[in-house]
């Protein structure tokens, strides 16, 4: 098995998107995204953080024009597993994530500071119980 270098690389895509960290070419010699990079799109979307196999893949951070931002682990471009979600109003979901979606144990902050926690499920949340604070 060959050991795949990585390098630095700075890019503009086509359309207006740029990258600038670290890359390896695959066995056809195709340039990918691999290991520590920033990636901005045209739209002012903004990820930081591990990529593998040209997707964001691993730890890192992802900015909203919006103002909204998550934080957390990733899986072929999608939240996948721990992190935290803040909404452009400030609430903000800490927890467990699926293929982009509020899935498992978690906390929910609303715009008040409260704290709801329980298990989520996509977009129902039954049986959340205010965490209080002691």
């Amino acid at each position: 098995m060959s050991e795949t270098t990585t390098f630095k690389i700075s890019y503009i895509f086509p359309n207006g998107d740029k990258y600038e960290g670290e890359c390896s070419r695959t066995s056809d010699g195709v340039v990918i995204r691999k290991g520590f990079g920033i990636h901005t799109s045209a739209s002012g979307v903004t990820y930081t953080g591990e990529w593998e196999n040209d997707k964001m893949n691993g730890s890192g951070t992802l900015k909203h024009p919006s103002g909204a931002i998550y934080n957390g682990l990733f899986r072929d471009n999608m939240y996948h597993g721990k992190g935290t979600y803040r909404f452009p109003d400030g609430t903000e979901y800490t927890g467990t994530f699926n293929n982009n979606r509020f899935e498992g144990d978690g906390d929910f902050t609303d715009s008040q500071g409260l704290v709801w926690t329980g298990i989520f499920h996509k977009k129902a949340a039954l049986g959340l119980k205010l965490k209080l604070n002691t």
